[in-house]
């Protein structure tokens, strides 16, 4: 079970960058959450999947000895869907078929957080130094919401 979580289902096996891997695989199963279940539960979902991958990720770093294994990537995931409300909010209308998706904001989200979780400044590195489950998470959630930060104006000007 650990595995399946902190790795998101095998994701973060890849044998290649499966950061973004994870990141991808996230922003398709965010779409796809959130059209089922709308705003409110995917926040809860959040909240939970947030949760068990700090217990996957303390668990796993306890295992290896690493305090950052590049197969969890279930950090990706969760920062990537919180990067994703501000375009779920304020384009909510466009996710009902495929064909109307908001491809261009999908996108820039998707870019906006590969580079806020690689190049990792302010509290995003801080959160990243504390070398344990938590920070394994946080540091994602913290770009997750500098991405989202972003989006909105994004949003709102184009």
């Amino acid at each position: 079970m650990i595995k399946i979580i902190g790795t998101f289902f095998y994701a973060g096996l890849f044998p290649f960058a499966p950061g973004t891997i994870g990141s991808l695989l996230g922003m398709i199963c965010g779409i796809i959450l959130f059209y089922i279940s709308g705003l409110n539960y995917f926040i809860a979902i959040i909240v939970i999947v947030f949760f068990l991958g700090w217990w996957a990720s303390n668990k796993t770093i306890l295992k290896t000895n690493n305090t950052d294994p590049s197969e969890i990537v279930i950090d990706e995931v969760i920062g990537q869907w919180i990067g994703l409300i501000p375009t779920f909010i304020v384009l909510k209308d466009k996710f009902n078929e495929i064909a109307n998706l908001p491809y261009q904001a999908l996108l820039v989200t998707f870019i906006l957080f590969r580079i806020f979780d690689i190049i990792k400044i302010g509290p995003i590195k801080w959160a990243d130094e504390l070398n344990n489950g938590f920070g394994v998470m946080f540091d994602d959630v913290l770009a997750g919401i500098a991405t989202g930060l972003i989006m909105i104006i994004y949003l709102f000007v184009s």
